[in-house]
């Protein structure tokens, strides 16, 4: 985990398609998918319509005092229709000690018929839920992939780096709800949402978490 000074919130506009503002009549056609993340230390995040496949990455994030904010369209086969299932898939990777941990909240809005698997159009990161059901899904810790070239002009924590995927089938292992220590609150983010890891939590690793998404 990397130390700051003092937590930070801000917002980040994810790539592509994710800055637009979609007039109403859009909105209706297309199921949108916000993000609203905190990921210790570096994470990246894609949507898939395949299980076993990362599928296209649109967004970034560095830095776990940062709450990331993002919206993507979630594909359509045809005009007006969605895929039966998409697969949410986080990379996230520890650079600063402590392990990698996820903090987030995901909603969906816009066209009807898609609900994550806790039957609601929100889903906050968690492990067990009360009922004994796990939403979410990690890998085990993974070791830290070689990255990149860095970005001509920034520091060399950043590049352009597609990690190797995963696919997640573990039970997370829950590190307590947001404004649990070390990290402090996340004010951007429901208090609900617990930070996550893999089952154990190694320092100097990585790991890919899950959750799916089923359309009508």
């Amino acid at each position: 985990m990397i130390r700051y000074m003092r937590p930070l919130q801000a917002s980040a506009l994810a790539l592509g398609l994710a800055a637009v503002l979609l007039p109403g009549p859009a909105q209706a056609q297309f199921t949108l998918l916000s993000s609203k993340i905190n990921g210790d230390d570096q994470a990246k995040i894609y949507l898939s319509t395949q299980i076993g496949s990362e599928g296209y990455q649109y967004h970034n994030a560095y830095g776990w005092p940062i709450t990331y904010t993002n919206t993507l369209w979630l594909p359509q086969p045809a005009p007006n229709q969605n895929f039966k299932d998409y697969w949410l898939y986080i990379w996230v990777q520890d650079v600063g000690g402590g392990g990698p941990t996820l903090l987030g909240e995901f909603r969906l809005s816009g066209k009807p018929g898609c609900k994550f698997d806790n039957g609601t159009n929100k889903l906050l990161t968690g492990a067990v839920q009360p009922n004994g059901v796990s939403y979410w899904s990690v890998t085990p810790a993974l070791p830290q992939s070689p990255g990149g070239l860095p970005v001509a002009g920034y520091p060399t924590s950043f590049t352009n780096y597609l990690p190797p995927f995963k696919q997640p089938t573990l039970i997370p292992s829950d590190l307590g709800p947001n404004g649990s220590p070390p990290w402090g609150p996340m004010p951007l983010i429901d208090i609900n949402a617990h930070w996550i890891s893999d089952p154990v939590g190694i320092a100097f690793t990585e790991a890919w978490f899950g959750a799916h998404i089923r359309c009508k």
